[in-house]
């Protein structure tokens, strides 16, 4: 089982490349390493949502959509689509909660929009 970093702790690239290469994503290492984003990254974990629910750890299904969404770019609506629904996938394989996937999912869509401009929106990683 992959350990991922703590919260709140900046990740260096070469780590982001391993954590990449170990969950089967070179895809979005590919787009990481062409068009780096301009800030650092690091996990809030699952932002305004526990990390832990009824007893399941969310904190890795929270991380990787973390680290899409840090490096996710404008207007790519298709992309945070395909991390939104990533996500809610994740934590229904964690969770086994159909309910507990589909909030997390309605919840990201709703609050990750770019638009908004927040420390967890899609791509906070560029701005």
């Amino acid at each position: 089982m992959m350990v991922f970093p703590k919260k709140g702790v900046i990740v260096p690239l070469k780590m982001i490349e391993r954590i990449c290469l170990e969950s089967g994503m070179m895809n979005l290492w590919t787009i990481i390493e062409g068009y780096p984003p301009k800030r650092d990254f690091k996990s809030d974990g699952c932002s305004i949502w526990p990390d832990n629910w009824a007893g399941h750890d969310l904190y890795p299904a929270c991380f990787m959509h973390d680290l899409k969404y840090w490096c996710g770019t404008v207007n790519d609506d298709v992309g945070r689509l395909k991390a939104d629904l990533e996500l809610a996938l994740d934590v229904l394989n964690i969770s086994c909660d159909i309910q507990l996937a589909m909030m997390m999912l309605q919840g990201v869509r709703i609050g990750g929009n770019e638009m908004f401009r927040q420390r967890f929106s899609w791509g906070f990683g560029r701005r």
